[in-house]
């Protein structure tokens, strides 16, 4: 039958064909396409080749009914209803009034909610599915609802609405509408109306995590471009460091360097010795180069120059970029209007004073006043996360590594810090990021902490010459890249290290006991 049901569609042209090509897809699963060959001759029946009458929808009915019943939450199945839709298109008055629709168990939706009209396209009926009224939709329909949307966005939008009215906990709901947004940064008109949707969300349920999950999606739509933060030749250890705002694969031409205007050969290699993503690289300097005066050039993917001159006299020269405090804790709100942000902290500080103990609000408040300021909000930042440890226990690592990045991101702020010390010391850090700002660092002081190990990216810290991590939970120094000026390194507290201590500290000035 599966080959008799292929010859008469073929009489239907390239239409069915295509239709037959994603019909192998179910054979595929199992053979059941095999099992559709009962409709095709009351399918062929009931309509010459296409450009006449249909007369009775039924049997497509019948054709999708089967296939939903059995395979809606299959993505192949959406690719065929899909192709049987855009064919019927110019038929939606029958079709939408036929009684039997995907045999009872599927049912087309209007997005306007307005009376059932021929559309002038099939995109304008999107399909709604469940296995019973009521039930959400599979994971698939989604799918299909974007896929098919096209220039209906608003409409989808407007049913999403709907559906948010009903029921502000439907993730789905949540997730498809910022699906249909466009890319990048939402316009202030467009952003307000969300806002205004979510507010209305969490103060109606403050626990329920939907709409905290879609601000912070909506908020954090402009991820900021990798760029350099800061370069450090130097002449003893042969090497030109770059430090980017967050981990990169170099690649050939992507990062260039120069020499008085000659390329430097290269490679560029990690920091940390692991071929994968960094923040830290690194490139060897020709063996030539003893006698300054020289100038370094580098570039990132055809961004602005940045330059480093060897003076005589000196080993090494630097350069580094200003920071940025509302890139530390939440970068990608960096381009968002700090008036929306100081609003929208207003609104959960209100909400906190009714729930105290939402997880949600506490997590977006403290983003959000990292985003407007640490050093302004420290305090302020502070409280929130400890709220947030104790209203949410389950993720208390998650938090102790959201308060550890808060507390290096005061310390970069401090009035006063710079190239000497960076100062942190008994703040309870469970690890400890942002080191790409602290490239140029000399002295380290980590005592006192809940640190488990050193993070690789402290081979990134060229320019370091004291660390303390002191009392705190390190068990081994395996893997630590080294530091080329590094002359004091203290471990003593950290009771579980073992002997690799002595290997890893032959040839430093000083080093503290284990």
């Amino acid at each position: 039958m599966f080959g008799a049901s292929k010859a008469i569609l073929g009489r239907t042209g390239t239409y069915w064909e295509d239709f037959w090509v994603s019909g192998l897809y179910w054979d595929e699963l199992g053979g059941h396409f095999g099992s559709l060959g009962l409709y095709w001759e009351a399918l062929w029946a009931s309509t010459p080749i296409l450009g006449g009458p249909l007369g009775s929808l039924k049997p497509y009915c019948d054709v999708l009914g089967y296939t939903g019943r059995t395979f809606r939450s299959l993505k192949p199945y959406w690719s065929i209803m899909g192709g049987l839709l855009g064919l019927l298109h110019p038929y939606w008055d029958e079709f939408w009034a036929s009684t039997s629709v995907f045999g009872g168990r599927f049912a087309l939706y209007h997005p306007t909610g307005s009376p059932p009209a021929p559309p002038s396209s099939h995109q304008s009926i999107l399909v709604r599915t469940g296995s019973a009224e009521g039930a959400p939709p599979a994971v698939h329909a989604w799918e299909h609802r974007r896929a098919e949307a096209g220039e209906a966005a608003e409409a989808e939008l407007a049913f999403t609405a709907q559906l948010l009215a009903r029921d502000f906990s439907n993730f789905s709901a949540w997730h498809h509408r910022g699906r249909l947004l466009a890319d990048g940064p939402l316009p202030p008109e467009r952003l307000r109306q969300e806002l205004e949707l979510v507010q209305n969300a969490v103060f109606t349920d403050p626990q329920d995590q939907s709409a905290w999950v879609y601000l912070r999606c909506l908020l954090a739509r402009a991820t900021p471009p990798p760029r350099l933060l800061s370069l450090h030749a130097d002449l003893e250890d042969g090497t030109l460091a770059a430090a980017f705002s967050r981990p990169v694969l170099v690649s050939p031409g992507s990062l260039e360097a120069s020499l008085e205007d000659r390329p430097l050969p290269g490679p560029w290699r990690p920091a940390d010795g692991r071929p994968r993503p960094s923040c830290f690289w690194l490139c060897p300097l020709p063996p030539g180069l003893a006698t300054p005066p020289a100038r370094l050039r580098v570039a990132w993917q055809r961004g602005p120059a940045h330059f480093v001159t060897l003076r005589p006299g000196e080993t090494e020269a630097w350069w580094q970029e200003p920071i940025e405090a509302r890139e530390l804790i939440w970068p990608e709100v960096g381009v968002s209007d700090p008036a929306v942000l100081s609003e929208l902290a207003q609104a959960c500080r209100e909400l906190l004073e009714l729930e105290p103990r939402s997880r949600g609000c506490l997590l977006t408040l403290s983003l959000l006043l990292g985003a407007l300021g640490p050093r302004e909000h420290g305090e302020e930042l502070r409280r929130c996360l400890r709220c947030l440890q104790e209203a949410d226990p389950l993720r208390r690592g998650f938090v102790a590594d959201l308060a550890s990045r808060a507390e290096v991101a005061l310390e970069l702020l401090r009035e006063g810090a710079g190239l000497g010390e960076l100062r942190l010391q008994d703040k309870a850090l469970t690890s400890l990021p942002l080191l790409e700002h602290a490239a140029l660092t000399t002295r380290l002081e980590l005592a006192g902490n809940e640190l488990g190990a050193l993070p690789p990216g402290l081979g990134g810290l060229r320019r370091l010459q004291v660390l303390d991590v002191s009392r705190n939970r390190v068990r081994s120094l395996r893997g630590l890249p080294p530091l080329p000026r590094l002359e004091e390194l203290r471990l003593d507290g950290n009771r579980t290290l073992g002997a690799g201590l002595r290997v890893w500290g032959a040839g430093l000035g000083a080093v503290g006991g284990a």
